[in-house]
């Protein structure tokens, strides 16, 4: 089943245009990948699905329903998640706390306080303690968790390890094992091509606010994904 269909959609910036007609979907339960340059368009993309930019033109649906007018709130009421880049957390906010206030916007589902920290067994001696004491790893599974609070069927995440340590890293992709078993779909935006490529069924290269790649990972090579990421020449379709 299609859970999210973007068609011909575009995003601006006042003038400058980030988004240029994207079409894709996304299955139930699956786990795509976007990638491409800074600047690409790839954080835009994800704002506007989530509702967080405006868009520009063309049209997305949800679970059958086109999200034109539908604000972001709203969004996440229907089951949209998102995490975004530099983790947003409430630093003066612990972390129960954090993920107590995503809960009171919370769908019905198997998610709460007590299911999320058996999910992520880090957090739970870390749940009496300030935000803004976190390391950089420990924000981040902390900002998944928290978007989990709201028993999301699609989740966003922008940016899975930007600026984390390698240990950081390790502790963030351990989440994702959690994410797949769940059956959650996820999208993530990933500067690692090759934590992008293991972890993801399927990525999609962005160039200039346009496609340059959409393909499953099995048996697409690291050339492949490089050539579209730099724009060298038109890679394979899907």
């Amino acid at each position: 089943m299609t859970l999210l269909r973007v068609e011909n959609v575009e995003a601006r910036h006042g003038l400058l245009q980030a988004v240029r007609g994207v079409t894709f979907g996304v299955t139930e339960g699956e786990i795509l990948a976007l990638i491409g340059a800074n600047g690409a368009g790839k954080t835009t993309l994800l704002r506007t699905v989530a509702g967080a930019h405006p868009l520009s033109g063309g049209l997305i649906s949800y679970d059958g329903s086109y999200l034109t007018g539908v604000p972001a709130h709203r969004r996440v009421r229907r089951g949209i998640a998102y995490v975004p880049e530099g983790r947003r957390l409430f630093p003066e906010f612990t972390v129960e706390e954090n993920l107590l206030v995503a809960g009171r916007r919370a769908r019905s589902g198997r998610w709460n306080l007590t299911t999320v920290l058996e999910a992520f067994p880090a957090l739970q001696p870390l749940r009496g303690r300030l935000a803004s004491r976190l390391s950089g790893g420990q924000q981040q599974a902390t900002a998944i968790a928290r978007a989990l609070m709201t028993n999301p069927r699609l989740l966003l995440i922008d940016e899975v390890s930007l600026g984390l340590s390698p240990k950081a890293v390790e502790e963030v992709y351990a989440c994702m094992t959690v994410l797949r078993e769940s059956g959650t779909t996820v999208i993530l935006v990933e500067q690692d091509l090759g934590r992008a490529l293991s972890t993801a069924g399927r990525v999609i290269c962005l160039l200039e606010g346009r496609i340059a790649l959409d393909a499953k990972t099995e048996g697409l090579t690291r050339d492949e994904v490089v050539t579209a990421y730099f724009g060298f020449h038109q890679a394979r379709p899907a």
